[in-house]
């Protein structure tokens, strides 16, 4: 499963893990600690050949770094960008193909005086 994959990534790289290992997927906890990582697919697309499905996928990929600071948001972007970010291999048991930033986006959460960064990735993987 890619969000399994994701997840081990994240959470393995060196640098993500001197920031945080919480990576949550789809919803916060409620109270959480920060600074946090959430995945979430927003897309799940699957190629085809002529003959049906080709048992490969290239979903887009919603992970969003959450800080009680702007700095520290950007940072941990910064080092989840660097873990993904053109990552090829084997993760978690998935063969990912290729992995790319597509978009990113910075927020503040006002409600609850939090600042996060949205990042979109391509992943492209066999299932």
């Amino acid at each position: 499963m890619i969000e399994t994959a994701i997840r081990y990534i994240l959470i393995n790289d060196a640098t993500v893990k001197d920031i945080t290992t919480r990576c949550y997927p789809v919803t916060i906890p409620q109270s959480p600690t920060y600074p946090l990582i959430l995945y979430t697919k927003i897309t799940g697309m699957r190629d085809h050949h002529l003959q049906g499905p080709n048992g490969r996928a290239h979903p887009r990929m919603q992970i969003e770094s959450w800080a009680k600071t702007y700095t520290e948001a950007k940072t941990l972007a910064g080092a989840i960008r660097e873990a993904l970010d053109g990552y090829s291999g084997t993760a978690s048991g998935t063969v990912i193909g290729s992995c790319l930033i597509d978009s990113e986006r910075d927020d503040y959460q006002k409600e609850i005086e939090v600042y996060r960064v949205m990042q979109d990735y391509f992943i492209w993987h066999e299932e």
